[in-house]
């Protein structure tokens, strides 16, 4: 009988999704529909078919559709990454330590996802995938709230670490839920939306923010808005013409006060959350104390993917090498490990490939900084610095970012017509046009 009910709910979940497909692709708006569930998958962490994320398969289906842009000049971007990324993944034919062989083919299927990204995506279909990642990141905060409040039947996180414990949302942890809220922090922030919706959407992605006391997120939060602001000081001693829109900005002193009184009566109601976060941010600077557990990991981890790293070829160990470290840093050579990357991504990819790591290195870090000002960018600069300490290098998340941050420089680049070119700087009221340029 239990059998015969699991393949009864199997059948009638693909029956579900099989009819979704058919209504997504019947529609009119079918293409801007299959651009937003894009946006939405690349908010989770492990929906795989056959260990291939349905991003990947998303982004294959929505690029064949009509209606696709043709961005000129980004081919040459677009062959830099995928041979960085082809680089990469072909020390898993050449390492001594390769752990899962078919990680290669899930980082080309991840490269290769975010190339028809830059080069398919109009402006309209970046909309759509940015306020998928936007709402698909805001329910995982209102159910780490819900968790919170316990209307949720969850366990919560490290009570050592907060006196109500840290919630893990969707995601099988606190730090993923802390990244992915503060993307939906930034998003909240820079879309265009009614003054409402972005109360909406800003209060339980900063509440968790917060709640999730993931340091990674915060330190990278903090890099974000410094990055930025230098690059905007930059850009006005340069005399550059300053075409922000006032749409982003409407509801944002709402949300800030509204947030501000929620704190305060939050940490008035539970003292020892005000302790508990102080203490929190404090162990951002200076030395990992003993009682730090996290903290004392992940420096074992570091100092194990370093001892891994002193004798290695020029292609590395191999990809998903740096995986056999594991979470209390120590290394397993025999046998196959559960995880397949390291905690920082530098170091991983360093251990897995050496000099053939390099490029998508160099080429990951230098698109963000490049894009700091555009809010795609700023998520890819976000994401790659809480990688530092929580790797989601190989999540959906990061290479959606890639591929709008490569499409992110310029109006002319992302499939504006001719003549909307013509107007570009008069344009200040249409929320599509600015969402990747301010």
């Amino acid at each position: 009988m239990g059998l015969f009910t699991q393949a009864l709910y199997l059948e009638v979940a693909f029956a579900a999704v099989v009819l979704g497909l058919v209504a997504v692709l019947t529609h009119p708006r079918r293409r801007q529909i299959l651009a937003f569930l894009l946006g939405v998958s690349a908010g989770l962490v492990a929906v795989q078919v056959f260990r291939v994320h349905v991003f990947t398969f998303l982004a294959v289906g929505w690029v064949l559709l009509p209606g696709r842009a043709r961005n000129r000049g980004t081919p040459r971007l677009i062959a830099a990454l995928l041979a960085a990324a082809l680089l990469l993944a072909s020390t898993t034919l050449l390492g001594d330590l390769v752990n899962s062989p078919t990680l290669g083919l899930q980082l080309l299927g991840l490269a290769a996802s975010a190339a028809l990204i830059t080069f398919a995506s109009s402006r309209r279909d970046a909309a759509a995938m940015l306020w998928g990642l936007l709402v698909v990141s805001t329910f995982g905060s209102i159910v780490g709230v819900l968790q919170v409040f316990h209307v949720i039947p969850m366990d919560l996180w490290h009570l050592d670490v907060s006196a109500i414990g840290r919630p893990t949302g969707i995601y099988p942890e606190p730090d993923w839920l802390g990244m992915f809220s503060g993307a939906g922090v930034l998003l909240s922030w820079r879309l265009s939306m009614a003054r409402a919706w972005k109360v909406v959407f800003f209060l339980p992605n900063v509440t968790v923010f917060v709640l999730a006391m993931a340091r990674a997120s915060w330190i990278a939060l903090l890099v974000c808005i410094a990055a930025a602001g230098v690059a905007s000081v930059i850009q006005r001693s340069r005399g550059a013409i300053n075409t922000a829109e006032s749409g982003p900005r409407r509801g944002r002193r709402a949300a800030v006060v509204i947030a501000s009184v929620a704190a305060v009566l939050a940490l008035s109601a539970i003292p020892q959350l005000q302790e508990d976060v102080t203490t929190r941010a404090s162990t951002m600077i200076g030395t990992v104390q003993e009682h730090d557990i996290s903290g004392q990991a992940r420096i074992r981890q570091n100092d194990s993917l370093l001892q891994l790293a002193t004798s290695i070829p020029i292609y590395g160990h191999g990809l998903s090498a740096a995986g056999r470290v594991g979470v209390w840093g120590q290394i397993d050579t025999l046998g196959e490990s559960q995880n397949n990357v390291a905690s920082n991504w530098v170091l991983g990819m360093w251990v897995d490939g050496a000099l053939f790591a390099v490029p998508l290195i160099v080429f990951l870090v230098g698109l963000a900084f490049a894009r700091v000002r555009s809010i795609s960018g700023q998520l890819l600069l976000f994401t790659l610095v809480s990688s530092l300490f929580s790797n989601a290098v190989f999540f959906p998340v990061t290479w959606l970012l890639v591929g709008l941050a490569i499409i992110a420089s310029r109006p002319n680049a992302i499939g504006v017509p001719t003549q909307a070119r013509r107007h570009a700087r008069h344009r200040v009221e249409d929320p599509l046009f600015g969402l990747l340029e301010r």
